[in-house]
């Protein structure tokens, strides 16, 4: 009973399916729905749209119903074929049984080729007839030579064989490399009844690897020169992979991989040239080499884009053919905290506690001073200033200079002086021992991310490029935003400079410049020695930048494109042609100094200390001096009036 439920159901389905489907275009048959039956489990495909009319048997149908999702097509009814097709359409398997016909050039094929459906995105299958006085070739290049067809077309067509009653036919691959050249028809294998659908061996691998000979035609790409030099010729500049490194090194070094494409596949490629990447313009269109990819004057982007979710909407990528590293990129300084290097040795609690040890040594110093006096002194100087000597002695004793022994005569006091000698010794030694260590060793850096340099007292600018102004400005990130408003453009002008200038900023130390670390690093290079070049630090807040080539929406050349680009990274020739355009690093983990150096900032405090002491010690000395001369002249003053006095009164 449900079996005939099911029958019924079908026949009606085929009854209202006929009326939809023009009696106008050719019926599809038994054999022809078993073939395309073949075609799509060859196919790997699940969707299926029959353009003809919807004769056969019923177990026909009903095998492809229950395996497949099957759409019918009748132009009569005021469907237009374009309307079947949405984007991120699944890929779908298209039956058109009359090859010639001309109502199927007209309904089908025509608005297929004027919206670009004779790509890899749906498989064709047409069904023709071989003549006696022409070859299948001709017949199948005069049907379809006029319209739309890419290299990347999926289109088999079936030529039933003379005298085959239906149930055989020779398969044929048709694609066109490029507008310009013919249609070419290749033998695929054959489909019969008995031995269904049977490809030749070459036809068991990609598509891409059978067409991969484009015959030499010229493809063109579009790329950006910043940087070039005036005297240069655009197409030398960009090919010269010898000279001039540190220059567009992106787009150069791309383009030596576009060179192999052209190899790999067989054919030329002619470049234009732009001065930006692109940006999208108020009135809806793009500047640069996106301009030239969106407007069909370019075929594809030699120099790689960055990915940006704004632009897939107009453009589609090819895999990652190049990873940029744009960073801060500074020179570390020796020490950064505001302490010199003649304190670092002891922390701030310990340099007290010296203070407060020594201050106890006095006091105590004082107390026996006054027990030493008691005693009976021997034939030498006394002690006219108590006070003086006590602070003299401890200087000496903390300084390792050590007083007469033959001053002290109480155990008491020598053992302070004793237990003071020692614990100034201990002091010293590791002092001094820090200090050397700390000269040949290396520093630990401090300043390794973002808040770090934040905080710290070094310059920070950017280069004068357009990406580094969407990274600081559109971003929520509030570190960011504040590095950019309040480090960059602080000052007037703002450090918004050329990347020739922030590498002569770095080369003078205590500035940070934030672009991209391979241009950078070929500069800085030629700027500075060993020792200065592995003070370099690197901080990243912003992970590398992808980038990628270009094409229009539906181009032809993607799956070339994405296959060629898969294959030079499988190949390791995208990993060695990064090589060559990065520039070697010195080991600095084998790097010595042969001179070690305290420079003039750590040793100023010293001088000023110094200094400071003989301000000091001349102003006391000048005021030492007004003093005597102000007594011996008072004296002088009372010894005149004293005379005076003697004279008036004798």
């Amino acid at each position: 009973m449900i079996k005939l439920q099911v029958k019924i159901i079908l026949w009606i389905f085929i009854i209202w399916a006929r009326r939809l489907c023009g009696a106008q275009i050719e019926s599809i048959n038994s054999n022809e729905l078993l073939a395309f039956e073949d075609f799509l489990r060859a196919q790997h495909l699940q969707h299926a749209l029959l353009l003809g009319n919807c004769s056969g048997q019923i177990e026909n149908y009903k095998r492809l119903f229950a395996n497949y999702r099957l759409q019918f097509f009748t132009p009569q009814r005021g469907v237009q074929f374009r309307e079947l097709f949405y984007y991120a359409a699944p890929r779908t398997a298209l039956l058109v049984p009359a090859l010639g016909d001309e109502q199927t050039k007209r309904w089908i094929y025509e608005p297929a080729s004027a919206e670009g459906f004779f790509n890899n995105s749906q498989a064709w299958l047409l069904l023709g007839n071989s003549q006696a006085n022409r070859s299948d070739d001709q017949i199948i290049r005069q049907h379809l030579s006029p319209y739309n067809i890419n290299i990347d077309a999926d289109i088999t067509v079936a030529m039933r064989a003379r005298g085959a009653a239906n149930q055989s036919w020779l398969l044929y691959d048709v694609y066109r490399v490029s507008k310009q050249t013919p249609l070419m028809v290749q033998l695929k294998g054959h489909w019969s009844r008995a031995d269904g659908y049977q490809l030749l061996a070459s036809f068991g691998e990609s598509w891409i690897r059978r067409r991969r000979n484009l015959h030499n035609i010229t493809l063109i790409g579009s790329t950006a020169l910043i940087e070039k030099p005036a005297d240069m010729d655009d197409l030398s500049y960009l090919g010269n992979d010898r000279e001039l490194l540190q220059l567009d090194p992106m787009q150069r070094k791309t383009y030596q991989l576009f060179l192999l494409m052209g190899r790999m596949y067989n054919m030329s490629l002619q470049v234009l040239f732009r001065d930006t990447w692109g940006q999208l313009l108020p009135n809806g269109s793009w500047s640069g080499v996106i301009g030239h990819i969106v407007s069909g004057e370019a075929d594809f982007s030699v120099c790689p884009i960055r990915f940006v979710t704004e632009r897939s909407r107009y453009i589609q990528y090819t895999p990652p053919l190049h990873t940029q590293l744009i960073h801060f990129l500074f020179r570390h300084p020796r020490r950064n905290s505001i302490r010199n290097i003649f304190f670092e040795p002891l922390s701030t609690e310990v340099w007290w506690c010296v203070l407060v040890l020594m201050a106890g040594s006095a006091l105590l110093l004082v107390l026996h001073m006054r027990q030493e006096r008691r005693l009976p002194q021997p034939a030498r100087p006394a002690m006219e200033r108590p006070v003086s000597f006590v602070w003299f002695t401890i200087l000496e004793t903390y300084l390792q200079q050590g007083p007469a022994a033959d001053q002290f005569r109480l155990p008491s006091t020598r053992l302070l002086i004793s237990a003071s000698c020692i614990f100034s010794f201990m002091l010293m030694q590791f002092y001094g021992a820090f200090i050397v260590g700390s000269l040949l060793s290396d520093t630990p850096r401090s300043i390794v991310n973002l808040q770090a340099l934040y905080e710290s007292d070094l310059e920070i600018g950017m280069e004068d490029i357009a990406y580094n102004f969407e990274l600081f400005t559109n971003t929520t990130n509030q570190l960011v935003r504040d590095i950019y408003s309040q480090r960059i453009c602080r000052t007037h002008p703002p450090n918004i400079l050329t990347i020739e200038e922030g590498a002569q900023r770095i080369k003078r130390g205590g500035f940070a410049f934030h672009t991209a670390i391979d241009r950078l690093y070929r500069l800085l290079n030629e700027l500075l020695d060993e020792r200065l070049f592995c003070e370099l630090q690197e901080i990243m807040f912003n992970p590398p930048y992808l980038s990628a080539s270009i094409l229009a929406k539906s181009s032809p050349w993607r799956e070339h494109l994405n296959h060629a680009v898969l294959y030079l990274s499988e190949t390791g020739l995208i990993a060695y042609n990064d090589r060559l355009w990065t520039m070697p690093r010195p080991d600095c983990t084998l790097f010595k100094d042969a001179q070690v150096e305290v420079d003039l900032k750590h040793f100023a405090p010293a001088l000023f200390t110094l200094l400071l002491a003989m301000l000091v010690s001349a102003s006391v000395f000048l005021l030492e001096l007004l003093c005597g001369y102000l007594k011996a002249r008072g004296k002088q003053q009372a010894s005149q009036k004293v005379d005076k006095a003697m004279f008036l009164h004798p």
